[in-house]
């Protein structure tokens, strides 16, 4: 094949769309059936076993991609400069800093860093050009479509492309601090999300500005090849994935493997369309270098297949899993859809970006903030955004917390950590994302808690105190509280207060049935289920100051020593009061630090664990764990900074901790005890451990489906919040557990049953409301008395699964018996004992 006929041959392959396109051009070519042409992808024949264990998404397989280009845009400029990519003296020492050194100077002098949030849009459009991501293909149902990332970074040679591109576990980047990439594998993830065959198309030309002086006339040269998956045969157990290598393995090196051709440009990139309803064009930019991967009829990434650019489509996904581009993308919509030019492309940089640029419009007041947390001696810090009511569905599904490293997710957990008992945060579960940044945590840490996927959490000692940190911090923000007590009062303050002669009934129902009565308390009702204290407005009058002028100990002196008493089994916790403005320490231009270490003057153990601290309206809270070198009687001297780059001087303060002996847990007073002999409490009180008192009881009409969050539909029947009270028992100084059911009065199978049945529609509905309520009371009863998840978790869901989980899964099994619930009601209300067999008789027999 000479040079014009590869050339023609790439050109092809890069427009077509379909698996079958590919391989007719290929077998016209002579390549598709000679096994002699094709060689073992990474020059290994188990290779299945490394790019088989890969994303388990295709969304998180593509960001590999593009995560793959913004490093070799990096690596082009290092390159360019002269720069040894691994010369710790002169190679940026992070993604951050090499952004900010290449691509334009900071605003800054105390910090190298250069964000996008602080581009123009002319330069964000620019630099988004040097990488792109386009579909092509089908569209809607029909089929899938190909999606094809090009860049404009350092590009390959066809001798290099096996050592590279097509290589697996090799050490490429291992060295390299300013890159993502470091096991060489991450962008195999992607082929088992192609098409039946795993079609993928590879084009790449060196930087000629790289190989000047080169003697060997392929450095100049574009090199292509397509990667395809070989099913188990003759005996082979796994497929295989090859590529396309004409030549042998043993030729010369100047012929090398990869077919390649001459060419000044090649047209790898797409355009801006000019035609309304045409799409953007597919393959029209000519570049003198760079990379073009293709992949053919790809797995939707997002949950719409019509426009990658719109609600559902592909964006929205790669905004969240690029929470925080290095560099900007440009995406290209391909394929006509029916909009005006200006809709088929647009430019990705991360929900951080968007959100900024959208002047936080989707957001509560006073969001996002932002928490430190150190566990395990390892720094990350935590932003919260809480989104306006039904706003979060555009930026995110169902995930809660987003653990990130350079800006990329790694792993995330879902939004039912919300709704576990030590957070308590069950009315903004949909309206809630956490966004937590690991890149401080050292490399062995780091493998410890992100498999090389990066898709994913390790279950490890390191994961559950992360956990255990972010629960605490969610639980102990005010901000939040105040917004879930608004959230909470919004629902049903309008509600509650009529649904006694509701409760009245369901409460001598339950009580003229021994069984029943026997698993449920009715107590005192609690008058209201808001705290209305404290609770703060939609809007924040607080203004803090860019650059803070104190950050002191709240109620002490700056420069005094703040003294603190603490049993060996609790936490310190300390406040701070300071004029810095909310986002001090998360601001994107010379955001503020914190560091907390133990006064080598009165040493002790280092502190390895602490949350905070969570700024927020001038006020900011710190909790310290304790070590667990600690003993009774030990004094530890902490010392805090609070470093503001413009500063010259940090504000510096210090806690001085005395170590008491452990406290009770169990509170001051044990009021029930119960006498295992007797069956009964020996304080004399009717109350019995595990029972429960009724909840608070709302009815939803079909008007207020959408005021539920997320909201309710025809099938919809019960919903259970588990809210907290502020006090329960003033001697114990216990927090009192309160569960609120909301009930869907416009179910669809309970207003069928209404048109059809002879009895009343009132009754009907009384009866729905109270099979619900017992059957939410029931699964409650179960859910606590076992202590863990209503139903066995899977092994995919274990990972989030928590002891309130049984909140969403009390949903599903609401839902899966509101259709049975009024006919089995009435029919066993109706049956007789003529109706049912004797002891004598089988039931099989009846």
């Amino acid at each position: 094949m000479n040079s014009e006929d590869a050339r023609d041959l790439c050109l092809n392959l890069m427009v077509a769309d379909t698996e079958e396109q590919v391989i007719d051009l290929l077998t016209k070519a002579g390549c598709w059936e000679k096994d002699d042409f094709w060689r073992n992808y990474g020059d290994m024949e188990n290779n299945y076993s490394t790019i088989g264990n890969q994303q388990s998404r295709p969304d998180a397989a593509l960001v590999e991609k593009l995560v793959n280009s913004i490093d070799a845009c990096l690596m082009n400029e290092c390159l360019l400069r002269r720069i040894n990519p691994e010369d710790p003296a002169r190679a940026p020492k992070s993604i951050e800093e090499a952004v900010a050194v290449f691509f334009g100077e900071s605003k800054s002098k105390q910090t190298p860093h250069s964000p996008v949030t602080e581009w123009l849009p002319s330069k964000r459009m620019e630099i988004a050009k040097r990488i792109t991501l386009a579909a092509t293909g089908a569209r809607g149902r029909a089929g899938k479509a190909s999606f094809s990332v090009a860049d404009s970074g350092e590009g390959q040679t066809p001798d290099t492309l096996p050592d590279t591109i097509l290589s697996l576990n090799r050490e490429n980047k291992l060295r390299i601090p300013f890159v993502q990439g470091k096991f060489n594998m991450g962008g195999t993830g992607a082929l088992k999300f192609g098409g039946r065959n795993s079609l993928q198309l590879v084009v790449s030309r060196r930087n000629p500005g790289l190989v000047n002086g080169s003697e060997n006339d392929s450095d100049f040269m574009w090199g292509f090849t397509v990667v395809r998956r070989e099913y188990p045969s003759e005996g082979r157990r796994n497929s295989i994935f090859t590529y396309l290598a004409p030549y042998k393995a043993d030729s010369k090196p100047k012929k090398g493997g990869i077919l390649r051709f001459r060419s000044d440009t090649l047209p790898i990139f797409p355009d801006e369309g000019a035609e309304a309803n045409a799409g953007a064009r597919k393959y029209s930019r000519e570049s003198q270098w760079g990379t073009l991967i293709k992949l053919y009829e790809y797995d939707n990434p997002g949950r719409s297949n019509t426009n990658i650019l719109l609600h559902d489509g592909a964006k929205e996904r790669l905004d969240l899993l690029l929470t925080e581009a290095a560099l900007p993308i440009r995406l290209y919509e391909c394929r006509n859809y029916g909009g005006h030019p200006g809709s088929y492309s647009t430019n990705l940089t991360g929900i951080n970006v968007r959100l900024k640029d959208e002047n936080h419009s989707n957001l509560e007041p006073g969001f996002p903030h932002s928490c430190h947390l150190k566990v395990q001696g390892q720094s990350m810090v935590a932003k919260i955004f809480a989104f306006k009511k039904g706003k979060a569905r555009a930026y995110r599904r169902n995930e809660g917390i987003i653990f990130t490293v350079n800006g990329q997710m790694h792993a995330a957990l879902e939004d039912s950590f919300f709704k576990r008992k030590n957070v308590y945060l069950d009315y903004l579960a949909d309206s809630l994302l956490v966004i937590v940044d690991c890149s401080q945590i050292e490399g062995g840490m780091r493998e410890d808690l992100f498999p090389n996927s990066r898709d994913r959490l390790y279950r490890s000692r390191l994961r559950n105190e992360i956990e255990s940190r972010l629960e605490e911090m969610l639980h102990q923000d005010q901000a939040l509280r105040d917004l879930r007590e608004r959230r909470r009062r919004e629902m049903a303050e309008s509600k509650v207060k009529d649904d006694k002669p509701l409760i009245d009934v369901l409460q001598d129902l339950i009580k003229r049935q021994p069984t029943l009565a026997d698993l449920f308390l009715f107590g005192k009702r609690i008058s209201s289920p808001f705290n209305a204290s404290g609770l703060g407005g939609e809007k924040t009058d607080y203004q803090g100051k860019t650059n803070p002028t104190f950050f002191r100990f709240k109620d002490v002196n700056y420069g005094e020593v703040l003294y603190r008493n603490c049993p060996i089994n609790h936490k310190c916790r300390v406040k701070f009061e300071s004029d810095a403005a909310n986002d001090f320490f998360i601001r994107d231009i010379d955001p503020g630090t914190f560091e907390l270490f133990v006064d080598q003057d009165l040493p002790g153990p280092d502190i390895d664990n602490y949350t905070g601290p969570n700024l927020r309206d001038g006020t900011a809270t710190l909790t310290i764990e304790l070590p667990n070198q600690c003993r009774e009687g030990d004094e530890l001297r902490i010392v805090t900074k609070v470093h503001d780059p413009t500063a010259i001087e940090p504000f510096t303060n210090i806690l001085v901790v005395k170590v008491l002996k452990a406290a009770d847990t169990n509170g001051k007073k044990k009021k029930h005890v119960r006498d295992k002999s007797q069956g009964a409490e020996k304080n004399g009180e009717d109350k019995k451990p595990g029972q429960l008192g009724l909840p608070q009881i709302s009815e939803v009409s079909q008007a207020e489906w959408n005021n539920m969050s997320p909201p309710f539909d025809k099938y919809s029947a019960l919903r259970i919040f588990h809210a907290e009270a502020e006090k329960g028992d003033q001697q114990t100084d216990q927090i009192k557990d309160v569960y609120e059911f909301y009930i869907n009065v416009d179910n669809v199978h309970l207003k069928s049953y209404q048109k059809t049945s002879k009895k009343g529609a009132p009754l009907i509905k009384h009866q729905f409301i109270y099979g619900m309520v017992l059957i939410g009371l029931g699964l409650l009863h179960e859910h606590i008395g076992n202590a863990g998840p209503l139903v066995p978790s899977s092994e995919s869901e274990s990972e989030t699964a928590d002891e309130s989980s049984f909140v969403d899964k009390a949903e599903v099994v609401s839902k899966a018996l509101a259709p049975i619930l009024i006919p089995m009601i009435q029919s066993l209300g109706d049956l007789s004992e003529d109706d049912v067999p004797s002891d004598n008789e089988s039931i099989e027999a009846t």
